[in-house]
């Protein structure tokens, strides 16, 4: 939908909006190197440059060129691998300094679908502008971000309804509460047409020009939406070919005879300059700029200009007297805008709005809980209250277990993964710490993970007959609970380490050895004794003992129907699992161990998987 038939961009930028700090960012002879032993490939080549406050600037280049793994590296988000300098305000960066200083937002819109566009802003108003500033202001402040990114028509709208051009300019403007003086982004044009590029390359401009500095990757832009930059860095083989402002690349492309035809888009022509169908210049265009060390202009008297030396140093002393005075006491300084328990607070609510309103976490899981629950009770019928058909029912309740475990493990093992890519843009842009994303993300579970297998318990337990005391049900409904959650641990881990398709095997697939050593398939006296100890580790063992005490210890012998029940005393029942020396409060000890120790392993696992990204 274009903004003609919404609302137009606000093009100034409203003075609440403004940088509160302009930073001049710069870095020199940066070397990117992938690989180990043999195969090491370097990607970058001691590349320099600077990117200036009040100036736009693009990254130009052909794919393979090094333009993303650079931009990655600048925004900090690799940071093994590399060596060389970055500065800001001529000081060596420190990186949890300037995460705060500055956003990256990726080529791809990572965004909470089903949101609607203020529940997005609001929660990053909260999570970014901190508990100094009310709720109201909080609330004006997110009216001003929308209407001027033109989002004021679209507010209540979910993200999953926006087109591309409105998703750009959100995932833009949730960054923009919290001032950050440095911009990159990655593709910022990529999927979007004509009319798009270009009101999103305009707002990026106006951001710019509200003393900001703004640098983005972009993939073949038209001469119109060239010119809409300040500064052009055009990388070449992981090299700089040119630094410089846009006006002055056509002469520069001139010094070594590469006349760009009239009427064509420079930005093309130094693209196929780049690819090398102009001939083995990459190397001449690198020196003239000193990879990047210069910036190149045409009407400087030499073509190619650095500031003189005594300027520098003067800048250098000015910059470093104002941030003396500005610079917090590192010890003292916050790394998030607002506190761990308002991080939460916020977190889960919104992680709450998005379970209640995903299809597959809701209404699916609910009618899956209900529709198995009459299924497995017209199929066992009366085997609670029958003597004959006791091993029917202890079958029943192993299969309760399995059916429990991978209802609560699969949708988050599905959904997760793709949730873990807002994760890492929002981590990287510091709007709150992992500790309280991966607390709130549990948190906000708990809930259904305690209603649908109740639910599913009351449903079953009336239908198979199963003995009418309150106490025996809330036994069983603990141990139902228990490996309900030990189910969404499960999912928890494999959908933080694992992308979706390795989870979806894995998940199941280690499950079945913990399944064969669960007491129902092999008696536990049966099994090898170099092999006993997976039935200590496994936690269908505990799930299905607690089922089978909850239901048989200590009870009455059972009604039988026919001439002799073997089984009719409970006690021969538990002799038969070897279970009749087992302890109903040590299997929940053994699920609440997993419930524990699944939750801390996702969450190292899914911190390990954050960093590798670097």
């Amino acid at each position: 939908m274009s903004l003609s038939q919404q609302e137009t961009i606000n093009l100034k930028v409203p003075h609440e909006l403004q940088a509160s700090t302009s930073l001049d960012f710069s870095f020199r002879d940066v070397s990117y190197t992938v690989g180990k032993g043999k195969n090491v490939k370097t990607i970058l080549h001691k590349m320099s440059g600077a990117f200036k406050s009040g100036q736009l600037t693009a990254i130009l280049g052909p794919s393979g060129a090094g333009k993303t793994s650079l931009m990655n590296i600048l925004a900090g988000l690799k940071t093994s691998g590399i060596d060389g300098h970055v500065e800001v305000n001529g000081e060596t960066r420190e990186l949890k300094t300037f995460r705060k200083q500055s956003v990256y937002i990726t080529q791809q819109d990572h965004l909470l679908q089903d949101l609607t566009v203020y529940e997005y802003m609001m929660s990053a108003a909260h999570l970014k502008l901190g508990n100094q500033f009310s709720d109201k202001e909080k609330k004006s402040e997110t009216k001003l971000v929308m209407k001027t990114l033109g989002l004021i028509n679209s507010k209540h709208t979910r993200i999953s309804c926006l087109s591309g051009g409105e998703c750009k300019r959100l995932s833009i403007g949730v960054e923009l509460f919290n001032n950050p003086s440095i911009l990159f982004l990655d593709e910022p044009t990529s999927g979007l047409d004509s009319s798009s590029s270009m009101q999103c390359v305009t707002l990026l401009r106006e951001i710019a020009r509200s003393g900001r500095t703004v640098v983005a990757t972009i993939h073949q832009p038209s001469s119109r939406l060239l010119d809409h930059f300040d500064q052009l860095y055009i990388v070449a083989s992981g090299s700089c070919i040119y630094q410089g402002p846009v006006e002055s690349l056509v002469p520069y492309l001139k010094t070594v005879n590469l006349n760009c035809p009239s009427y064509h888009n420079p930005a093309d022509f130094v693209m196929d300059v780049a690819s090398g169908e102009y001939g083995d210049v990459l190397h001449q265009l690198r020196s003239i700029v000193k990879n990047g060390r210069l910036i190149y202009n045409q009407d400087s008297p030499s073509g190619s200009l650095a500031l003189p030396s005594s300027e520098v140093d003067e800048l250098k002393e000015d910059l470093k007297r104002d941030n003396d005075k500005k610079k917090p006491n590192k010890k003292n300084r916050p790394v998030y805008a607002v506190p761990f328990h308002t991080q939460v607070s916020v977190l889960l609510n919104r992680t709450w709005r998005t379970i209640w309103r995903e299809k597959m976490l809701t209404k699916v899981r609910f009618l899956t809980h209900v529709i198995f629950a009459v299924f497995f009770g017209l199929m066992f019928g009366s085997v609670g209250n029958d003597a004959a058909l006791i091993l029917n029912n202890a079958g029943m309740l192993f299969f309760n277990l399995m059916f429990i475990v991978f209802t609560a493990a699969m949708p988050t093992v599905v959904t997760f993964p793709l949730e873990r890519k807002v994760l890492a843009r929002e981590h990287l842009n510091n709007w709150y710490s992992l500790k309280a994303y991966y607390l709130a993300k549990t948190l906000a579970d708990i809930p259904f993970q305690i209603l649908f297998p109740t639910v599913y318990l009351v449903i079953i337990y009336i239908m198979t007959k199963q003995p009418l005391s309150m106490e025996r049900f809330i036994m069983f409904l603990l141990i139902v609970i228990g490996i309900s959650l030990v189910g969404q641990g499960i999912g928890l881990f494999f959908g933080a380490g694992f992308d979706i398709q390795e989870a979806v095997f894995l998940a199941p697939t280690m499950a079945i050895p913990l399944l064969i050593f669960a007491g129902f398939f092999i008696k536990l006296s049966a099994v090898p004794p170099y092999l006993n100890w997976i039935t200590y580790v496994s936690f269908f063992r505990y799930g299905f003992e607690g089922s089978m005490l909850a239901i048989y210890y200590g009870r009455p012998p059972v009604d039988c129907f026919q001439p002799y029940c073997y089984f009719r005393s409970p006690s021969k029942l538990l002799e038969q699992f070897d279970m009749s020396q087992s302890s109903y409060l040590l299997c929940i000890a053994g699920l609440l161990f997993y419930f524990v120790a699944l939750r801390f392993a996702g969450y190292f696992l899914l911190r390990f998987k954050l960093k590798s990204m670097r």
